[in-house]
C-alpha cells in the first residue's frame, strides 16, 4: 500500500452551517494535497485521487467551486489562485501580485472578490445541505 501524502489531513467538518472560513480551509487543504497527489476528472466537476490513499472529499470543494462560480469565471480563478498561493507559499502557479498586475486590480479588489466568492460557495454548500437533509 502506498504511503499517504505528506501534509495535513483535510479539515474536519461539524454539523454547523458552512462559513467562508470553512471554504477557505478546505480549498487550502486541497491545494496542499494536490502537488503530491495525482488527480483526474472522470466527468465534469468531479475530481478524484488516482491513488486510493487520499479521500476524494479533499477535492470536492475545488469541483464545487466550478459548479457555483462557473468553471471558467474570473471569481473562480481568483479563489483557486488564492488557495494555491497560500497553500504552497507561492511556490506553485502564479502569484497574487502577478494576477493583480495583469488584471490591473488592486489587492483590495482581489480580496473583496475572493471573500465574496467564498461566501457564495459557503451559501451554496448550506443550500445543498438543506435539500439533502429533507
Amino acid at each position: 500500500m502506498l504511503a499517504p501524502p505528506e501534509g495535513p489531513d483535510p479539515p474536519r467538518r461539524s454539523a454547523e452551517p458552512w462559513t467562508r472560513a470553512d471554504v477557505e480551509r478546505w480549498l487550502k487543504a486541497a491545494f496542499r494535497a494536490m502537488p503530491l497527489t495525482p488527480i483526474y476528472a472522470p466527468r465534469g466537476n468531479t475530481l478524484q485521487a488516482a491513488a486510493g490513499d487520499v479521500p476524494d472529499a479533499t477535492f470536492d470543494i475545488v469541483a464545487f467551486s466550478g459548479t457555483v462560480l462557473g468553471d471558467k469565471s474570473e471569481d473562480r480563478q481568483v479563489v483557486l489562485l488564492w488557495a494555491r498561493s497560500v497553500a504552497t507559499n507561492g511556490e506553485v502557479g502564479g502569484s497574487i501580485a502577478e494576477f493583480c498586475r495583469r488584471t490591473r486590480w488592486s489587492r483590495a479588489t482581489f480580496d473583496r472578490r475572493r471573500i465574496k466568492a467564498c461566501e457564495n460557495i459557503a451559501a451554496a454548500k448550506n443550500a445543498v445541505g438543506r435539500y439533502s437533509d429533507s
